[in-house]
């Protein structure tokens, strides 16, 4: 494979990083009505999400997605990781500050949603659904590629900054946190061999998020 067309794939995976936020898309454009409706909304975007990367992972990778993980491994080192992470996403949370007044102004504050429903159901989709579908298309996907073609140092790299610009392009402070924590997961993913540790990890720096908020 050419050097244009790895730059050129890379280009294409970078432009649909945006498309895995798909899955967030029912909830925030949810003007009221059927609940349930929102539901089976969200959970066919994860089905979309999913599919697409299943079939960009066959054609780049040429492997069965399942080998992420089945081949999956633990190790004492991923604790390590996750440590870092944690330290490091507690600090920056400090730093941002956090937002004043009863756990429900502050669900309304992170959420922008009143409805109770819909906060607790953007908690889920944060903690649990998000990190599955992203865990899938940038470390399972994107790192896979970038370091089967490459090496290392420069999955990591650009798996990291592909995870930051698709959660901020603008806000600097965003696609920072959002680029260093998902170092410490590409860690994880190289050392464990597959994504359930990613997963987890980045379960635990979504939860910990709102923990520190609430």
């Amino acid at each position: 494979m050419t050097i244009l067309k790895r730059v050129l794939i890379l280009i294409g995976l970078l432009i649909l990083s945006p498309f895995v936020g798909l899955i967030s898309y029912p909830l925030n454009s949810f003007r009221g009505g059927n609940f349930l409706a929102l539901i089976f909304q969200v959970i066919f975007a994860i089905i979309v999400v999913i599919g697409v990367t299943i079939i960009l992972y066959r054609w780049l990778i040429k492997e069965k997605l399942i080998r992420l993980f089945k081949d999956s491994h633990f190790s004492k080192k991923l604790i390590v990781y996750t440590i870092e992470m944690i330290v490091v996403v507690v600090l920056l949370m400090l730093m941002s500050g956090t937002p004043n007044g009863t756990i429900y102004q502050k669900l309304v504050h992170m959420t922008s949603f009143t409805d109770v429903r819909l906060q607790y159901f953007f908690i889920i989709i944060s903690v649990i659904l998000a990190p599955i579908v992203e865990e899938f298309y940038f470390r399972g996907l994107i790192f896979t590629y970038v370091k089967k073609t490459t090496n290392l140092t420069t999955a990591l790299i650009i798996s990291s900054l592909f995870f930051g610009l698709a959660h901020s392009l603008f806000n600097p402070f965003i696609f920072i946190t959002h680029a260093i924590v998902a170092i410490f997961i590409g860690l994880a993913r190289n050392k464990s061999n597959g994504i359930i540790a990613p997963i987890i990890m980045h379960m635990i720096w979504n939860l910990l998020i709102f923990l520190m908020i609430l």
